[in-house]
């Protein structure tokens, strides 16, 4: 599982770089998910987009509403996709190559651990250029984990996404230590053994302003969600960890199924 948080650590900046509002980040990387699952499906209506998400309607409809006015989605039979110009344009080929690679990190980490056999240096995406099939199968099965991944956080803290990709960026880090390598332990680490992590270090992993992390920090120690440890950092106690556990089944859970995606593609792992 911490392996895996990192993969949407390091995939969330990209949702970031379609759009600076999280909800309408997840609009658009949705409705772009689609139309590379199956081009020229029917377009996507906000009710559906809505189910997708997990998101009230009236939440949705105001966002694809300035989407529509900044010209990034557009309205086409009856339902909403992205414009025709996106298809081709080199800025979402990059995109879909990052994507990819940090798809492929995850796997080789997977791999690392003794989840899966995946001989990542052999799949290196091409420097420019569209992706090979198989590449493509994993950039889209990396869409729809990150998607799923996102609703899933957001949900378990209450609609607040920035504060979820805290609290995971710091218990990760705190925990990194232990889990870089093929050892395993059957229970949680105690306090003692887990590592604080500054604050600083929580804002470069995860590309948000000083500011902004450190807000989010202070409130997870207000809450007793995380704990000080001086001047070394945070860390999240066991206990807390504990209380997430069912977050982390359900994390589990997809990335469970983004492996079976992958086999069902004709991806070898």
């Amino acid at each position: 599982m911490r392996v895996s948080y990192e993969f949407y650590m390091r995939s969330f900046d990209l949702l970031g770089q379609l759009h600076e509002n999280a909800i309408s980040a997840s609009i658009l990387m949705t409705l772009w998910h689609a139309e590379l699952v199956a081009p020229g499906r029917k377009p996507m209506v906000v009710r559906e987009l809505s189910r997708e998400l997990n998101l009230p309607y009236e939440t949705v409809r105001r966002h694809v509403r300035d989407l529509e006015q900044a010209g990034v989605c557009v309205v086409k039979k009856g339902g909403l996709t992205v414009p025709d110009a996106m298809r081709g344009d080199p800025r979402a080929t990059r995109l879909l190559r990052k994507i990819y690679v940090n798809a492929v990190r995850l796997l080789a980490d997977l791999t690392r651990v003794g989840a899966v056999t995946f001989p990542s240096a052999s799949r290196r995406a091409p420097p420019s250029g569209p992706l090979a099939d198989e590449q493509m199968i994993i950039a889209i099965a990396a869409i729809a984990l990150l998607l799923a991944g996102v609703r899933l956080m957001r949900d378990f803290w209450g609609g607040d996404l920035v504060k979820g990709l805290v609290f995971t960026a710091i218990w990760t880090a705190n925990v990194k230590h232990v889990t870089t390598s093929r050892a395993t332990t059957s229970s949680l680490l105690p306090d003692d053994l887990r590592q604080p992590v500054s604050v600083l270090a929580i804002s470069r992993s995860l590309h948000l302003p000083y500011e902004t992390v450190r807000r989010h920090a202070d409130g997870l120690v207000r809450e007793g969600l995380a704990v000080r440890a001086g001047r070394q950092g945070v860390f999240v106690p066991t206990h807390v960890a504990k209380g997430t556990m069912e977050g982390s089944v359900a994390g589990h859970r997809l990335v469970v199924a983004f492996l079976a995606e992958l086999r069902r593609g004709g991806v070898k792992i």
